[in-house]
């Protein structure tokens, strides 16, 4: 105990003088324009001390005479300032396309000069992200990213998203990436509706069709984002392992500043949609008793002339309000030895499609200290409340039943004199398509979500040469899921009305140390740093679910006023234990090398195989450096990386599980899945290597990036077996793909002027992905909940796109003609001669793909806007062969013309070198056959291209003593208000499933969903 008092008196004494000689040196941080600069990185060079500016661009840190400050911000060249007798040192920063000084987060939240980097990673400022207005901050990033492609299901509020980096390369596993909060990972997992207890019964289950929920990354508050890095592929990700396979999403959210003080901002938006197909309105229903339709299908007579017409889809559909308000308080010791941060934010949202919401209220809280010398903490919580209403989608949606509803009814009216559901068909009410008022009335999905992330971290540098960093955290989230079929809807007629609640109670706790070594000198022109560490990861989520049907009281909602009830609990659990390291060689500062290995232990995984370990190695060479005499003319690096990395399955994916059988004397019995003891991990490799280059002193910068990655021993899930076995589906190996790509970011200024200013950033991409084998030589692998229309799939073949689509096509002779039936006179499909879904050459991914980031500035006022561009890619759209079909489509027009299709009889004779030419003629009129049997693969939509205006803010920075504020700024920001495209359908970023639905899922495919509305948001932020 003694020796501990005097170890800590001599501590302090030694600590005393330190503190004493240092001072506090106060600054301003500008632009080249005299612009204040926030968020700028303060360092004294060589220390852990740093702090950063604050909104007005001012800073204080503490320092010694003798010691040198360093000041970095993204996309502008290191600053370094020595500490004299001056206490005031202001700095003004020069804008460069490539700073290879800056300090950029890399995995595990450390922190590297760009120059040592051998992988590609892109950053985006969160300023950027939240000035999109976005309430998902994942579609913020398309277009900004090179590399990054994100999908929304729809345009109602609390849509999922989906996000992938380069390309889809498991054909049934998730392709998403690692999001990382602050060191620590986030749960970003979209409900699967196969916990749903009514998803046991295939006459209930929804099997990921028809609903979406958030996902739940979408947590987060833009506002509280101060960066996101975007590592993209194993290279750069290889530290965090197996749950990086597919890239990382690295996330700093803010902390406080000195100076910092009270920011409030407030928005209001506005928002239409363009949802609204043209229908022919010359023909009516195919039949009509008594005033009683005999379906929703128009093959009949022409209307009378005068016919009064409703405009059913503009009436249905709202303008969206929405308002968002956000108040934070932060600031810091003059030192920044303490700073803290407190921010809260209330969102609210009602979508354009009616009954359609979203609620949201964000508190965030952070501190940051230095204890002592050798002890720092970082303190952070984010709290979540979110309240979702969202409709169905797909042919059981308001986006079906509104182009459906005949156009000679008013559809406003959807309730008989007695209140119940007005119908017009002679059908069956669970065959009658639900009027859409009555669809968003009566049915519902519902999702209230209590969400808490905790992160605690500690620094501790007892020693000169490194330090131990820990970092406990806890993701932690209860969703309440509700979704209602109502008695008398066609959802729920069946059943007498349905009612699913689902809770899902997510927890997952995460552990990481590391001991990190600072540069140390092998010899005068090498050097040496590194890292060893563990992580332990757990997860456990728990669904407790229960189904009711039968409606006492059709209009009373509750689990209570149900007849017959059944119950299902489902319970996912893994553990991740993980020991890691790095080590980077230096040669004088213009070459460097680096190597990591890691080895994972994973539950999901049979034991031994459970266990597997992966290296990288990257390499970075600053040509510019090394080679002085060519800093006149460009300054740069090249650089190369090669990665393996693992891939583990879901949990319990190896072995059965029991489930109650409701056989004469009960009991236990197995469930669908089979074992598979012999089940290993995937593996993936991968190489690339780049260029970043700058010209025109710094004006203009180059950071292309080529790849090629392959993979192993893919697990794909759900594969059918013998039922011989006594099971029907399994999980197996066997699976292999091949990826490459070529990634290319140009940043410019053009114009770099005292008054004005322009910068323009562009991100290409054009990546692609094949399958190389398939288990078992199986014919075919695809995710049953994409074939959600017709008999079109995201199914995928050796030598096929991961992107491809297969389905019952139409057949054809050896020179590629169409088969024609000749009792008929109409094409044949590949399902009157097998149940083999086919290629029909279709691919759903682009070409390539194009962002155009611009910012111009003009003293206070500032225009930013991004153009998206996409070239190639097919999209099957569904929506339009569901309306042909029904004779609702413009294309259904010329249904009294006669035709002959070209094709060759199906006569024998169809594969000699004489066929017999079809010649038999067809009136669509008289056979609607002609449209009710076309095949899907005349919608499937080749090569779309589309140019989108993604987001445009217009920004003015208002003086602020007019406000009594330091500063203060009114800005005006659209999102998606205009597209040029040659789609036919509504919007071509559509997916049809939901972002839980893993391989390619239904991205591509069309079918009910609403799309993007237009916005335009009007806010004001002032800052005291």
């Amino acid at each position: 105990m003694t020796r501990s008092l005097l170890t800590l008196l001599g501590l302090v004494l030694v600590a005393g003088p330190a503190f004493a000689q240092q001072r506090t040196i106060t600054g301003k941080v500008t632009s080249e324009q005299g612009t204040p600069l926030a968020g700028v990185s303060v360092t004294v060079k060589g220390t852990s001390t740093t702090t950063s500016t604050n909104n007005q661009g001012d800073y204080s840190i503490a320092a010694e005479a003798g010691q040198i400050l360093q000041f970095r911000l993204i996309g502008t060249a290191l600053a370094e300032r020595s500490v004299g007798t001056d206490d005031v040192i202001n700095v003004q920063l020069r804008r460069v396309a490539l700073d290879l000084d800056a300090v950029v987060v890399t995995a595990l939240g450390e922190n590297a000069s760009a120059r040592s980097l051998g992988t590609a990673q892109q950053s985006v400022r969160g300023a950027e992200i939240a000035q999109t207005q976005r309430e998902n901050f994942f579609n913020a990033l398309s277009g900004r990213v090179a590399g990054v492609d994100v999908t929304s299901t729809s345009g109602v509020p609390g849509a999922s998203s989906s996000i992938v980096i380069r390309g889809v390369s498991s054909i049934s596993s998730s392709n998403q990436p690692l999001i990382i909060v602050d060191g620590l990972p986030m749960d970003n997992r979209t409900v699967n509706t196969g916990v749903l207890a009514s998803d046991k019964s295939s006459t209930t289950a929804f099997s990921n069709r028809g609903v979406d929920f958030t996902n739940r990354a979408a947590d987060l508050n833009s506002e509280d984002i101060e960066g996101v890095t975007v590592l993209k592929g194993p290279e750069a990700a290889a530290l965090y392992g197996i749950d990086a396979a597919n890239g990382a999403i690295i996330i700093k959210t803010k902390r406080g500043r000195a100076g910092g003080g009270m920011t409030y901002s407030s928005t209001m938006r506005i928002e239409r949609t363009a949802a609204n197909y043209k229908l022919q309105r010359v023909y009516g229903p195919t039949s009509v008793t008594s005033g009683t339709l005999g379906s929703f299908q128009y093959f009949g007579a022409p209307y009378a002339p005068g016919t009064q017409f409703y405009d059913n889809v503009d009436g249905f559909l709202r303008t969206g309000l929405s308002q968002k308000h956000s108040l934070s308080f932060s600031g810091a010791t003059a030192d920044n030895t303490l700073n803290y941060r407190l921010g809260t934010s209330i969102d609210k949202q009602e979508g354009v499609v009616r009954s359609s919401d979203l609620n949201r209220i964000n508190v965030t809280g952070a501190s940051q200290a230095r204890i002592n010398p050798w002890l720092s903490t970082d303190l952070s919580m984010i709290y979540t409340y979110a309240n979702n209403n969202q409709v169905y989608k797909g042919d059981v949606g308001p986006l079906m039943g509104l182009m459906l509803w005949p156009q000679t009814d008013d559809a406003k009216a959807y309730l008989t004199p007695a209140g119940t559901r007005r119908r017009l068909t002679a059908l069956a009410a669970s065959a009658e398509l639900d009027n859409p008022f009555f669809n968003v009335a009566k049915n519902a999905i519902n999702a209230k979500t209590n969400r808490l992330l905790a992160n605690v971290g500690l620094v501790i540098s007892p020693f000169s040469w490194g330090n131990i960093k820990t970092n406990l955290g806890t993701d932690s989230y209860t969703t309440q899921n509700l979704l209602l079929r109502h008695p008398e809807s066609a959802l729920g007629n069946a059943s007498n009305g349905l009612l699913d609640q689902a809770d899902v109670i997510t927890r997952n706790l995460n552990a990481l140390t590391l001991l990190n070594v600072n540069s140390h000198p092998l010899t005068n022109s090498l050097s040496i740093s590194g890292l060893v560490g563990n992580q332990v990861s757990d997860l456990k989520s728990t669904t407790d679910a229960q189904t009711g049907i039968g409606f006492l009281d059709p209009n009373f909602v509750s689990m209570n006023n149900t007849s017959n009830r059944s119950t299902l609990t489902t319970i996912e659990q893994r553990r991740l234990v993980s020991l890691f390291g790095q080590a980077v060689f230096n040669y004088k500062d213009f070459w460097y090398l680096s190597f990591t290995g890691r080895n994972d232990w994973t539950s999901t995984i049979p034991h031994p195989r459970n266990s597997f370990f992966y290296p990288s190695v990257s390499t970075s060479f600053i040509f510019s450096d090394a080679f002085p005499g060519i800093r006149r003319f460009v300054t740069g690096k090249a650089r190369l990386g090669y990665a393996a990395v693992g891939k583990d399955a879901r949990p319990y994916a190896y072995r059965p599980s029991l489930q109650f059988k409701t056989t004469s004397y009960g009991g236990y019995g197995y469930d669908f899945w089979g074992p598979n003891l012999a089940l290993k991990p995937e593996y993936k490799r991968s190489v690339e290597g780049g260029v970043e280059l700058a010209f025109l002193n710094g004006r203009l910068g180059l950071d292309a990036t080529a790849y090629r990655a392959t993979t192993k021993d893919q697990i794909v899930e759900n594969i059918r077996g013998s039922y011989g076995t006594g099971f029907i589906l399994f999980n197996l190996n066997g699976a292999a793909t091949r990826s490459r790509g070529f990634e290319m970011t140009i940043r410019a200024t053009p114009i770099l002027r005292p008054s004005v200013s322009w910068d323009m950033t562009l991100n290409w991409t054009s990546s692609g992905s094949i399958v190389t084998h398939l288990p078992n030589g199986i014919p075919e692998s695809y995710v049953s909940d994409t074939w959600l229309y017709g008999n079109v799939r995201n199914g995928t073949q050796v030598g096929l796109s991961t992107m491809s689509l297969t389905g019952f096509f139409y057949l054809r002779n050896n020179q590629g003609k169409l088969l024609i039936d000749p009792a008929t006179g109409l094409p044949v499909r590949s399902n009157a001669v097998s149940a083999n879904f086919v290629d029909g050459g279709y691919d759903r991914q682009p070409d390539f793909t194009i962002g155009i980031g611009n910012t111009v500035r003009y003293k206070r006022l500032s225009l930013d806007f991004l153009l998206d561009v996409r070239k190639g890619g097919d999209i099957f759209n569904a929506t339009e062969h569901y309306l042909t079909a029904r004779g609702l489509s413009m294309e259904t027009l010329d249904r009294d013309q006669p035709r002959v299709i070209q094709g060759v009889l199906r006569d024998g004779k169809e594969n000699s070198a004489t066929p017999t030419p079809n010649n038999i003629v067809i009136i669509p009129s008289s056979n609607p056959l002609y449209y009710v049997n076309m095949s899907e693969e005349l919608f499937v939509e080749k090569d779309i291209n589309w140019l989108r205006l993604r987001d445009i803010t217009v920004r003015y920075e208002i003086p602020g003593q007019l406000l009594g504020a330091r500063n203060a700024s009114v800005y005006l920001t659209g999102t998606d208000l205009f597209i040029i495209t040659n789609y036919t359908g509504l919007d071509p970023i559509v997916n049809g499933n939901t972002a839980a639905v893993g391989g390619s899922g239904a991205v591509g495919i069309d079918f009910g969903n609403f799309p993007m509305p237009r916005g335009i948001n009007f806010g004001i932020s002032v800052g005291f």
